[in-house]
């Protein structure tokens, strides 16, 4: 006899059927959570800026939520709740000067990833 679970149209359902079975949900998200795309480029050709850090801010509020960092490709995305956020350079690497204004502001809504993009000149 083979017993199976079902979930049906649930983020938590996916979330503990990866649970049951030992595996991870990558992307999942909760209703009402959305995320933003941080992407700092350099050049005519758009070549990535790896390690540029950027602080998350609500619009609403002075404390910044979430710190993030440009991985390899130039880019990183962080899942948020919904609403306004003001995205903000706080860290460039060495050889660089950030070339465009230090934040950037978005809305972040389920199913759409806004992209912070900040351009820089490198050496």
């Amino acid at each position: 006899m083979v017993h199976r679970a079902v979930f049906v149209g649930s983020v938590v359902g996916v979330a503990v059927l990866a649970a049951v079975v030992g595996g991870a949900v990558a992307g999942a998200r909760v209703p009402g959570e959305g995320a933003v795309k941080v992407q700092a480029v350099t050049g005519l050709d758009r070549l990535p800026v790896t390690g540029v850090e950027a602080g998350v801010t609500p619009c609403a509020a002075a404390a910044v939520l979430a710190t993030v960092t440009t991985g390899g490709d130039g880019t990183v995305t962080r899942n948020l709740p919904e609403g306004c956020y003001r995205v903000e350079v706080t860290a460039v690497p060495s050889g660089c000067q950030l070339a465009d204004p230090i934040h950037v502001q978005v809305a972040v809504v389920p199913g759409v990833t806004p992209v912070a993009e900040f351009r820089f000149r490198c050496a």
